[in-house]
């Protein structure tokens, strides 16, 4: 082989390792490591768990919150300076619910899967991600990753799931379509009044855009004989039949 062929291949091989490097530093940034203290909680065990496991549909209207009567506005609690900022910010995508992050997603529309293990609790929506609320004594992320869903810890009090959710990305809207700061911090209560509902009281706090907390409570009914399936509006957009009548069509976001 000759010095100029040699060289070639060199170059080649040095430019497919630097490539390689550069896609194991991206494959790090897929996952981060978990912050469990030593000596922390320990996970409960499988019998103190709540059976929530299944398909749930959220009660009530579109709404952040159904206390508030018809017609009044549903803003969050904005200061005068993310106020100013609500006002000239342009529209969020799918109708500005915010309903593909955090705190949106737990008002959407759509069913929701739930699965409980001893390590976490699983929220399953048929449209937008999954979101996980970890239950094994870990801590948030000393130097978190922001994401959609943010990252959500709980504990256990008695059949009561009190989760704390941070990280939430900027480019997330709040329902409505307006912003939020780093700042943002997710407050909820989750529980089971009886076998067929599930209730999330939820308070949100933004120190930095709000003026107060922002709260609302949202209703889940059970649906056993429902499994889920994926959200496409435009492939699966059968009619379905209720009694006689044709249910009404899913709304589009």
């Amino acid at each position: 082989m000759s010095d100029r062929f040699r060289g070639l291949a060199m170059h080649r091989v040095a430019a497919c390792l630097v490539a390689g490097l550069g896609f194991l530093a991206t494959a790090l940034t897929w996952a981060q490591v978990a912050n469990l203290p030593p000596g922390g909680p320990r996970p409960p065990n499988w019998s103190a768990l709540p059976d929530w496991n299944g398909v749930w549909e959220r009660d009530g209207d579109i709404v952040w919150d159904d206390r508030i009567p018809v017609g009044v506005p549903q803003r969050p609690p904005y200061n005068e300076q993310y106020e100013k900022l609500a006002a000239g910010a342009p529209p969020a995508r799918g109708g500005g619910r915010g309903a593909g992050g955090m705190p949106g997603m737990m008002t959407m529309v759509f069913p929701m899967e739930v699965e409980i293990n001893p390590r976490e609790v699983l929220l399953i929506p048929e449209s937008g991600p999954a979101r996980r609320i970890y239950t094994d004594g870990r801590l948030h992320p000393a130097d978190p990753l922001p994401n959609s869903t943010g990252h959500s810890i709980g504990h256990w009090q008695g059949k009561n799931l009190i989760v704390d959710t941070c990280c939430v990305k900027d480019a997330v809207r709040l329902p409505g379509g307006g912003p939020h700061s780093d700042a943002l911090r997710i407050k909820e209560r989750i529980y089971a009044p009886d076998a067929k509902t599930l209730v999330d009281e939820i308070t949100v706090e933004d120190p930095q855009a709000f003026s107060k907390p922002w709260t609302t409570v949202k209703t889940f009914r059970r649906r056993p004989d429902w499994e889920p399936v994926e959200y496409n509006p435009q492939e699966n957009d059968r009619e379905f039949v209720i009694g006689d009548k044709p249910a009404a069509p899913a709304p589009q976001y």
